[in-house]
């Protein structure tokens, strides 16, 4: 990211799911399991949503399957001609935001024979998606967020999935010059500013180039909205089974 800015909102899409959320001050909701705390930058303060099985459940589902890596997996479920029924409960470890559920479960729903591996690829990353989705809404829940959502992490080098989350969430998605390796990257800038002290923060923190912005597609963002209905039922449903 560049200069920090209120409402300033970025997803970590790696073996876990992050939602970070900058704000001028300290906003919580621990009801949904929301993190709040002082920014690395001085007076300023973040909120941070955190599901536990992000990628990590495409890297399985991708073994379950057994296709011959990642990238051919989520190629098949690009490739499919139908829609799927076909609903995952990403919750290989349990979950923490939004439901702080130690013993929820992995679950698929609604298979048939028809159900085909890249019908399990798609549900996997819709699950992922619908997740991230709740965690975005308790971030929403204590502060407002910004217009467009930077997307940074190994998952983000799938031009599918930045598709698909700008689809559920209905808001547009960045992907920037090295988002694949973002978390590193801010990193290395915070120990620049430690070395060079906060008046190299203008200089340090400078917004990546813009690679590509994915816009929501209306249509899709209705079908994905009653699906994660669906989505959210179940879990509803199935909890302390």
């Amino acid at each position: 990211m560049g200069i920090i800015k209120p409402e300033e909102t970025m997803l970590s899409l790696g073996t876990s799911g992050v939602i970070f959320s900058v704000s001028d001050g300290f906003t919580a909701n621990p009801a949904v399991a929301l993190h709040s705390f002082g920014h690395a930058i001085p007076t300023t303060w973040h909120t941070m949503s955190v599901m536990l099985s992000a990628a990590s459940c495409v890297d399985w589902v991708t073994k379950l399957a057994q296709f011959s890596n990642v990238e051919a997996a989520l190629l098949a479920a690009e490739n499919r001609h139908h829609d799927s029924k076909v609903i995952f409960l990403p919750y290989l470890s349990g979950e923490r935001t939004p439901h702080n559920d130690a013993n929820a479960k992995g679950v698929f729903w609604g298979m048939t024979h028809e159900t085909t591996p890249a019908d399990l690829v798609q549900a996997v990353l819709e699950g992922v998606t619908f997740a991230l989705l709740d965690g975005l809404d308790a971030v929403r829940s204590a502060q407002s967020i910004s217009e467009s959502i930077d997307v940074i992490g190994g998952g983000a080098k799938s031009t599918y999935w930045l598709q698909l989350l700008a689809d559920v969430f209905a808001v547009p998605m960045d992907y920037r010059e090295g988002g694949e390796v973002g978390p590193a990257l801010g990193a290395a800038r915070l120990a620049a500013i430690g070395v060079r002290g906060n008046s190299a923060l203008s200089e340090v923190c400078i917004k990546p180039k813009l690679i590509k912005r994915y816009m929501p597609n209306s249509d899709k963002a209705a079908r994905y909205a009653e699906k994660r209905e669906r989505f959210q039922g179940l879990y509803q449903r199935l909890k302390g089974f």
